[in-house]
């Protein structure tokens, strides 16, 4: 539509040259500019499209209600759990904090969620550098990347402590008290905490670090991670400083059963990543939060090792971040989203899964790395036990050090319907819980998609 344009494509072409790049350029130019038009064109044509109306307050559809599910809450004082959300408080930092502090807690966010983006960066650098600068310094690089990716790290207590810093930078509120601390620590059972949704970046699970370490020490075991990130220098660091390790099956069943570790995993993997985008809080309409909740490949775990599941939502994880790369079902979802986006989603997607790691494009605040402030609520449920009735008929192996939990009757070979019901527990208790909190939490009109 722009005749300077035309112009210019009209004297390219004309000119006369054998030069084979100038082709070249002027054709893919050319392309650019179709593609870009026919991007335009799909957009406008779904803009004219009649949009569904939203629903409001005043609708008469209960979304509360839910087919085949209870309404007994999810979590409940019999573990301890409150039915009100109590706002977390820092043992080592002062409340409010001092602009300096303050100022260090968004530094220590952005360098980690940065951390996700230097990774990859440091392992290409040394290539960058060979063919635009300098053969020895890339391979200096090349070696402090064989440092960073291979020199063992152990587990560092005070960094997970430093996180408590932002307790009141994202308005941090969660539904534990004392009492949960001191049931837990007595039943002393092996526990499996899943945490749902996983984000863009998780930056809850950093805070859940620092929250587990204060409020259920007894409960922080070991995390599970992917390969990839395993392998990216700076974040794999990180990741061992909180006890982070293989999402491998056989070293997870061995950090369990031979060392008594607590598993703390966030099960929706790279398939919530693309689920995410940032949801609005205290509005009438009515937003689709989509988790993937069916691991079957956990409830095996669970019913192999004999341990709880502890089901666990937070509230807030998809609104740190935006991303080019959505894919979902959200509300008016195909209205918002370009022809464009959609297909890059689709294609970082379908990379993430063979590479087996999240691979796509994030920003926050300012179009940077630091995440957008919002309110984050972690809620915990109430445990359950894979094979009810035996929770205490078996224990792990006790070792010095390590104290033996207690865990219910194991199944080492569990058919498709042992764990098929298991299921239907999980994310029965993964609904109540989101609508029994989802209103103190500010999203109450929204609703929870299990895929």
């Amino acid at each position: 539509d722009n005749p300077h344009v035309i112009l210019f494509l009209q004297q390219a072409f004309l000119l006369e040259t054998n030069n084979a790049d100038h082709y070249l350029t002027v054709l893919s130019f050319a392309l650019i500019l179709i593609a870009l038009r026919l991007n335009r064109l799909y957009v406008l044509s779904h803009k004219q499209k009649k949009k569904p109306d939203k629903p409001t307050l005043n609708t008469s559809v209960d979304l509360t209600k839910r087919e085949g599910t209870s309404k007994r809450p999810a979590a409940t004082e019999v573990y301890g759990l409150s039915p009100t959300l109590i706002k977390a408080k820092s043992e080592i930092f002062p409340l409010p904090l001092p602009a300096h502090i303050r100022i260090f807690a968004w530094l220590l966010a952005l360098f980690c969620s940065s951390a996700f983006y230097t990774g990859p960066l440091l392992l290409f650098l040394p290539t960058i550098v060979y063919f635009t600068y300098s053969t020895h310094l890339a391979l200096g690089i090349v070696i402090l990347d064989i440092i960073l990716v291979f020199y063992p790290n152990q587990e560092w207590p005070f960094f997970r402590q430093l996180f408590q810093v932002w307790y009141e930078l994202f308005d941090f509120h969660h539904n534990v008290t004392t009492e949960t601390h001191k049931i837990f620590a007595k039943h002393n059972n092996l526990s499996i905490l899943a945490m749902h949704p996983h984000g863009i970046i998780p930056i809850h699970a950093f805070i859940w670090s620092a929250f587990c370490d204060q409020y259920l020490p007894t409960l922080y075991g070991v995390g599970a991670t992917t390969d990839a990130a395993q392998r990216l220098p700076i974040l794999r660091q990180m990741l061992r400083w909180l006890s982070a390790g293989s999402a491998d099956r056989v070293v997870i069943k061995e950090n369990m059963i031979k060392h008594n570790k607590d598993l703390f995993i966030l099960p929706g993997g790279v398939a919530e990543i693309f689920f995410s985008r940032r949801m609005e809080m205290n509005t009438t309409i009515s937003q689709v939060h989509t988790i993937k909740a069916k691991r079957y490949g956990l409830m095996k775990l669970a019913l192999q090792t004999g341990s709880i599941i502890v089901p666990s939502y937070v509230f807030g994880t998809t609104n740190f971040f935006d991303q080019i790369a959505t894919i979902g079902d959200n509300y008016n979802f195909d209205s918002n989203q370009s022809f464009f986006s959609k297909s890059v989603g689709k294609f970082l997607e379908s990379m993430s899964r063979r590479i087996k790691g999240g691979m796509t494009f994030y920003w926050g605040q300012y179009g940077t790395p630091m995440p957008h402030k919002t309110k984050v609520t972690l809620v915990l449920g109430n445990p359950i036990i894979p094979v009810p009735g035996t929770m205490g008929m078996e224990v792990t192996n006790e070792r010095s050090g390590s104290k033996a939990k207690r865990t219910c009757r194991k199944i080492e070979d569990p058919t498709s319907e042992q764990i098929e019901e298991l299921m239907n527990r999980y994310i029965d208790a993964l609904e109540r819980l989101f609508d029994q909190y989802k209103a103190q939490a500010g999203y109450e009109n929204d609703i929870l998609k299990v895929t």
